[in-house]
């Protein structure tokens, strides 16, 4: 080999032996290093589309993204290419549920709890204390205690699941479709709430929220109003969070109604 091909000879060998390696991320998974891992699951797939492995390695790219790192402008792409490139890849559908609904607004998982107040007095005059009770893979009970001042008033106990990619509220009135995801902004669908038709629509996407329990981004804000109805509700949803603030509204006007004041994930 003359000199002169020789550096190139060189680089080619090198650029060879730096390859992604599938075995290479799993290493970087097993270690914690979940950034690391998830690009090279990413960069090998990409790289390796033929390869048997390339399937799982989008799939464990996208988990990684959404459920470990909470990164989901990286996850969803994955998880496109992964059904539009290898059709006869199965997986369960619970599994790609909960990497593709990513953010969650309105996670319902083991431990969580929140606390609810009255925006005008922050919970003096009025609160709710919302737990999840029980939790499977198919579903959550939530129960909910309203209080004035701190008397208690009332419970209620709401089962939520999963139908494909809508979320439903079960209630003994019946079950409503509360968010359909993805939620993208102008998204609208009707449900059947209290024995009438309510119309649900996502007014906007990406905006900041400030309740007494901090500052909250990209958050998603949907209104939900009963047909025929002259006002309606909006209701302002965190990612990884839930609600975090309820608001009555009408034609030219919205007013606070109530806010998140506390939570807890365990």
């Amino acid at each position: 080999m003359s000199n002169r091909l020789l550096p190139i000879a060189l680089a080619a060998a090198l650029l060879g032996g730096c390859g992604a390696r599938y075995d290479d991320a799993v290493v970087l998974e097993g270690q914690g290093r979940y950034a690391a891992a998830a690009e090279e699951y990413k960069r090998f797939a990409l790289a390796h589309p033929a390869a048997p492995e390339a399937p799982k390695a989008l799939l464990s790219a996208a988990g990684l993204y959404a459920l470990k790192l909470g990164v989901c402008r990286e996850s969803r792409p994955l998880l496109e290419r992964l059904a539009r490139n290898y059709p006869d890849f199965r997986m369960p559908e619970d599994d790609f549920r909960r990497i593709f609904i990513c953010p969650d607004y309105f996670p319902v998982g083991e431990g969580r709890s929140w606390y609810y107040g009255d925006s005008q007095t922050l919970g003096r005059n009025a609160s709710q204390r919302v737990a999840v009770v029980d939790h499977t893979s198919k579903g959550a009970v939530v129960n909910s205690a309203f209080y004035a001042g701190k008397a208690l008033v009332s419970r209620q106990k709401l089962v939520y699941s999963f139908l494909g990619l809508d979320f439903l509220e079960r209630q003994p009135s019946g079950t409503t479709l509360v968010l359909s995801y993805p939620l993208d902004e102008g998204k609208a669908w009707s449900a059947r709430a209290m024995g009438g038709r309510v119309d649900f629509r996502v007014e906007k996407t990406g905006l900041e929220v400030k309740v007494k329990a901090g500052a909250f981004q990209d958050c998603v804000k949907i209104r939900r109003r009963p047909a025929g109805a002259p006002s309606w509700i909006y209701e302002y949803y965190a990612p990884w969070v839930g609600r975090v603030l309820t608001a009555v509204g009408g034609p030219g006007y919205e007013h606070r109604v109530t806010e998140l004041l506390s939570y807890e994930k365990k």
